[in-house]
C-alpha cells in the first residue's frame, strides 16, 4: 500500500508541470483584459474647472491676498516678512491685519 501511494505521488509530481505549464504561459501572453466600464470605475479623471470660475477668482482676490501683494511690493516689508512672517511684517509696516 505504501509503495502504491509513493508511486501515485511520484506520478502526480511528474505530470503537474506538464499540465499547468500551458495554462500559465497562455495567461501571461494574453495579459489582463478588463472591459472599458470596469476600468473607468477604478480610474476617475479630475474634472476641469469652468472658465468663468477661473476668471472670477482672477478678478476678485481675497483681502489677505491683496495685503500679501501690498507687502511684497514694499521692499522693507517683503524682507521683514521672510524673517518674522507675513502677519508680523504687515502689522509692523501697515498697521493691523
Amino acid at each position: 500500500m505504501g509503495k502504491l501511494l509513493m508511486l501515485m505521488l511520484f506520478a502526480l509530481v511528474l505530470t503537474t508541470p506538464c499540465c499547468c505549464d500551458g495554462d500559465m504561459n497562455r495567461a501571461v501572453d494574453e495579459g489582463v483584459k478588463i472591459d472599458h466600464e470596469t476600468a473607468n470605475a477604478f480610474v476617475r479623471r479630475q474634472k476641469r474647472s469652468y472658465p468663468y470660475y477661473e476668471r472670477y477668482y482672477e478678478m476678485f482676490k481675497s483681502p489677505l491676498e491683496l495685503k500679501q501683494e501690498q507687502c511684497e511690493n514694499y521692499a522693507p516689508c517683503d524682507y521683514y516678512s521672510e524673517l518674522v512672517g507675513f502677519h508680523a511684517a504687515y502689522r509692523q509696516f501697515f498697521g493691523n491685519v
